[in-house]
């Protein structure tokens, strides 16, 4: 049960929201950027912006809304990224889930985290159970192969090679319908299903190759789920450094970020839209990914 606390901030955040959308129809026009930004911040990250829309009691004002959504959900991207940024490079993913949803909202503006985060629960409970039901033979290393088998042999996730450049294979929720994605986003996947589960993996951000690696006390590995899960050895990664011109760099084995991760995707989309001209999205991503490589002090 909610605290009457927490009822009284919801519903003073939605009448706050409420009054936003009206200054926005009958405000002066210059005063739309500002306004939107501030409905932006407040908005719940969780719930679809079209359904606080549709939740809006005049209907004059709600039915101008729409037109809207897209710019709320810039706005809303922009101010948790700030807020991201504020808190320095931390050591931790809890939040890689929402960074990764909301910057999906751009490619698939319709996607409800509801949905999302319970096929992630779906995918963990699945593991859990076949560690339960292997409990007598349950190593570290039996626990990274049901994991991949769970992700790659029942769920079907697998690299993209025919269409690696379509956009969708770098927006999360489309890669969890399709079932195909490139390395990073696949690697996403796998270390929040592993999160769910407290197994300790993480990304490593090998160029041109983005993998996790699974290190615990008895057993270390990394995976490639790009191909469809396979263990990999340090060595076979050095191999792969060498073979395009790369020398061994101790940070890309080093855990990497929310914020690595989140920049190394916005990177692989705005290379995607910029051949494809979109300048909007280009727009967009740019200055996303400024707001990423802003130092905490400069946003204070």
């Amino acid at each position: 049960m909610k605290s009457s606390g927490n009822f009284f901030e919801e519903r003073n955040s939605h009448r706050e929201i409420e009054n936003l959308f009206y200054e926005l129809e009958f405000k002066p026009e210059s005063s739309r950027p500002e306004i939107l930004a501030q409905i932006g911040k407040k908005l719940p990250w969780h719930l679809p912006v079209f359904q606080v829309i549709d939740d809006l009691k005049d209907s004059f004002v709600r039915m101008n809304a729409r037109q809207y959504l897209s710019a709320l959900q810039v706005e809303m991207l922009n101010h948790h990224l700030s807020v991201l940024v504020s808190k320095g490079t931390t050591n931790h993913y809890e939040d890689l889930e929402k960074s990764v949803f909301l910057l999906s909202l751009l490619g698939d503006p319709y996607a409800k985290y509801s949905d999302f985060c319970g096929e992630l629960d779906r995918i963990a409970y699945r593991l859990g159970e076949l560690f339960e039901i292997n409990k007598i033979i349950l190593t570290e290393d039996v626990k990274v192969q049901l994991l991949s088998r769970v992700l790659h042999q029942e769920e079907g996730f697998n690299g993209n090679q025919m269409f690696y450049h379509n956009p969708d294979n770098s927006y999360i929720t489309k890669v969890m319908s399709s079932k195909f994605g490139i390395p990073i986003s696949l690697s996403v996947i796998y270390i929040l299903v592993g999160l769910r589960l407290k197994l300790p993996i993480y990304g490593v951000n090998i160029p041109l190759h983005f993998m996790v690696y699974y290190e615990s006390a008895q057993y270390s590995t990394y995976v490639d789920p790009f191909n469809g899960g396979i263990l990999v050895d340090r060595d076979t990664c050095k191999k792969f450094l060498e073979a395009n011109g790369y020398v061994e760099q101790p940070e890309y084995f080093s855990k990497a970020s929310t914020i690595s991760i989140l920049r190394r995707m916005y990177n692989n989309l705005l290379m995607i839209y910029k051949k494809l001209g979109d300048k909007k999205l280009e727009s967009i991503l740019t200055n996303q990914l400024n707001i990423l490589e802003t130092r905490p002090e400069k946003l204070s």
